[in-house]
């Protein structure tokens, strides 16, 4: 009986839905759809990015995904702008209404210009973007929570066709019966890339999506250019000062490994990250004496994961005796959701903020994007 009833509520949602929206169709793209299903689009290549392969095809693309672990393909998706075709992996372009539970995808559809496409989030306060909290505030996106979790209801009811998450966690529940209401879900690798260009390349992944897959090639050529632009500053030098980065966590240091995008970055904007000869691409868990002993004399001090060095010291006291610790310790913790938004779209503000904290001499004038000295 339950069964029945929610069967019931579901379609009582899905009428109401399609009784008070537009189409998402309308009239005036018809004959452009038409057109584009018997054309070749935009080609996108892929020269970064390792957890994703497109490929155009006649009337769309045809996109892998795959297992950041074994790199094998996890998943093959048909994007198409033929809406006729049906399949479990079938998504129709363009994809007018999303649900970006992953927080990167709301940074990098705001680089599209695309923000009006955003139908839910995961949660309200987790937001940077001043444009999706207006909109959420009027009522025009919704709040679905974690991913593991999100309501059916509610999303049928936002008129979401697509569900972009980070994969980070189990899938939510009701992934297949959403499907079976024509709700599809994909999810976003971009967190899993070991270089910073990886992680931006994403933007072709959301761009494919929603049609803008010119805008998207060109926002990641200029991204890539300034990266390159600003990595060539440091080929040169012989000073190389030392940093670390990574926090507390119960008598452990959590820091990024060797192969990570981190560690990548440490390096080229010129600096000699402490661990960079530790294996992996994800974290390391280090003892903090050890740590402590070995970084007496450490110039930097980053992403400590909190807003001031008396914050530190009662984690630990012995945090004091990081050679940074009086003078070059900085993180984005007075801007987190700013950091967490935009930074994968935007390494090339990272890397410039990074040489600035290294060698300041190169721009003496410029200001930090995302990073901030911490205060007392």
């Amino acid at each position: 009986m339950k069964l029945i009833l929610f069967l019931l509520t579901i379609v009582l949602l899905v009428n109401s839905c399609q009784e008070s929206q537009p189409s998402s169709i309308d009239l005036s793209n018809k004959k452009n759809l038409i057109s584009k299903i018997n054309e070749t689009p935009t080609e996108v290549k892929v020269e970064f990015a390792e957890n994703f392969h497109v490929r155009a095809v006649k009337g769309g693309y045809e996109l892998e995904l795959l297992d950041p672990n074994s790199h094998e393909v996890e998943s093959t998706y048909t994007l198409t702008f033929d809406h006729s075709k049906k399949g479990d992996k079938v998504i129709h372009l363009p994809v007018e209404h999303i649900a970006a539970l992953s927080q990167t995808s709301v940074g990098m559809l705001s680089k599209l210009n695309a923000l009006e496409t955003i139908t839910g989030i995961s949660k309200i306060d987790y937001v940077y973007s001043p444009e999706i909290k207006k909109r959420f505030k009027a009522g025009e996106i919704s709040e679905f929570g974690d991913e593991t979790s999100a309501p059916i209801e509610k999303i049928v009811k936002s008129n979401t066709k697509l569900i972009i998450y980070s994969g980070f966690g189990s899938e939510f529940d009701g992934k297949g019966k959403l499907k079976k209401l024509g709700i599809q879900s994909i999810p976003n690798y971009e967190w899993r890339e070991t270089h910073p260009l990886g992680r931006a390349e994403w933007i072709k992944f959301l761009g494919i999506l929603i049609d803008k897959p010119t805008e998207a090639n060109a926002i990641f050529e200029e991204i890539k250019s300034n990266y390159e632009d600003l990595r060539w500053k440091t080929r040169d030098l012989d000073d190389f000062p030392k940093v670390i980065s990574g926090n507390f966590y119960s008598d452990q240091w959590t820091a990024p490994a060797g192969n990570s995008y981190m560690a990548i970055l440490f390096q080229d904007a010129g600096a000699e990250y402490m661990y960079k000869s530790s294996n992996g691409t994800g974290s390391v868990f280090l003892p903090i004496e050890k740590v402590v002993f070995e970084n007496r004399k450490t110039d930097y001090w980053l992403n400590p994961g909190v807003s001031s060095k008396a914050i530190l010291s009662e984690m630990n006291p012995k945090a004091q005796f990081i050679g940074a610790y009086d003078h070059g310790i900085y993180c984005y913790s007075h801007e987190m959701n700013k950091f967490w938004e935009m930074s994968a779209i935007e390494p090339d503000f990272l890397l410039a903020d990074f040489i600035h904290i290294f060698h300041p001499e190169f721009e003496p004038n410029s200001e930090l994007h995302f990073y901030k000295v911490l205060s007392k």
